[in-house]
């Protein structure tokens, strides 16, 4: 009997043991354990939100200067094509009597200066003659996008190549640098011209078929380098300044 007494002594204590095990599992962490599990949490969360907002900024900065590349590419190459064309067709192409005052004849270059291209051509090679016009554009109060490069064209009318009708409308590139070797401009023209032989054609002045000497000037240019630079409209969301794009293309000029 004694044994049995100890059996039942023994069984009872560990039931209870169990009962109190499950009793404790029933009551879950702590407030310590909670707060320091928290703390924790807080701390990879926190890790990964910061993460994934730098991946953001450097993808919107990115999305900003491919948005620019193509934006300067874009109208770099319309320029260029502009100038591959100028000049055609020429009045060598009709029949004597002629001239660069006829609508059907492009008079090619017309004037020229670092910032501003004037000529004539098929630029949309359709038969009809164009006057073009690219330039820098300071300021203008009626475009907050300005300093911008704005290329214009219309169908050429008979008479003067320098006194064409202004265009209804235009396209430009907005938020140029100023181009220009002073402080706070590229550090280029936005034209620069060169004659046959690569050697330098200057025209800081400015130069127009209206006389010999501005004649003789745009006679011997025979390729046209541009510069374009922009700016971002706002600050780069990585480095906090505005992103800068620099592109320069080279056009040649066909002698029709």
């Amino acid at each position: 009997m004694p044994a049995l007494n100890l059996n039942t002594a023994l069984k009872a204590r560990l039931q209870g043991q169990v009962r109190f095990s499950r009793r404790r599992r029933q009551h879950g962490f702590t407030l310590m354990e909670a707060l320091v599990g928290l703390f924790i949490l807080t701390l990879i969360t926190g890790a990964i939100f910061a993460q994934l907002n730098q991946v953001q900024r450097v993808s919107s900065s990115e999305a900003t200067k491919l948005d620019l590349t193509q934006q300067a590419r874009e109208f770099a190459d319309q320029i260029v094509r502009d100038i591959h064309m100028a000049g055609y067709p020429s009045a060598t192409m009709y029949a004597p009597g002629l001239d660069n005052s006829s609508p059907l004849v492009a008079a090619g270059l017309v004037r020229v200066s670092p910032t501003e291209i004037l000529l004539e051509g098929d630029v949309e090679t359709s038969g009809t003659v164009y006057s073009v016009d690219i330039q820098y554009v300071a300021q203008d109060p009626n475009d907050q996008s300005c300093p911008c490069i704005r290329r214009s064209e219309v169908p050429k009318a008979a008479g003067d190549p320098l006194a064409q009708p202004p265009a209804p409308r235009y396209t430009e590139v907005n938020n140029v640098m100023p181009p220009g070797t002073g402080p706070g401009q590229s550090g280029e023209d936005l034209f620069t011209f060169f004659d046959k032989n690569g050697n330098p054609v200057p025209v800081s002045a400015g130069a127009d078929i209206s006389t010999p000497a501005g004649q003789n000037t745009i006679s011997g240019i025979h390729t046209v380098k541009i510069n374009l630079d922009l700016l971002s409209p706002t600050p780069d969301s990585v480095t906090g300044v505005p992103q800068r794009i620099a592109l320069s293309v080279t056009g040649h000029l066909n002698q029709y």
